[in-house]
């Protein structure tokens, strides 16, 4: 979409292709498979969400991690909003910290789900006690 199809260029955009199906990974998840998909968790607390300051982790945004073909990770994630403005950044932060961080992992795969749709019930209580910690009423 150029500037001139869209009225506003400051508005962000739905996606303008969703997901119709939330991907699933395989049943079965080998053990070294399993651990790499832990590493990739691991490096993806480094990914913060501009907007509170807080991992994608912690947030509850990272729904289901896996790992196929032995080199690609795959991460079904979602945002606090469908049209949030920052989905490029928190993709760029993710591959940078995935692919700088875990060797065995080659390429990583982000689909960005809508369902379930997040709510602050995500949360989890590490990202709770860092929202209090910033003032937040979690």
């Amino acid at each position: 979409m150029t500037e001139q199809d869209n009225p506003n260029p400051s508005s962000p955009e739905m996606d303008p292709n969703p997901l119709e199906a939330v991907p699933e990974g395989p049943k079965e998840r080998p053990a070294e498979m399993a651990i790499l998909a832990g590493k990739v968790e691991e490096y993806l607390m480094d990914v913060i969400d501009p907007e509170l300051g807080i991992n994608v982790v912690d947030l509850g945004l990272v729904y289901d991690i896996w790992v196929e073909d032995g080199h690609r990770a795959v991460v079904n994630m979602t945002l606090t909003s469908p049209a949030c403005p920052l989905q490029d950044m928190i993709e760029d932060q993710a591959n940078s910290a995935v692919l700088g961080n875990v060797d065995e992992i080659s390429e990583l795969q982000i689909n960005w789900v809508w369902t379930p749709a997040w709510g602050p019930q995500m949360i989890n209580d590490e990202g709770r006690e860092q929202l209090r910690y910033l003032g937040f009423s979690v």
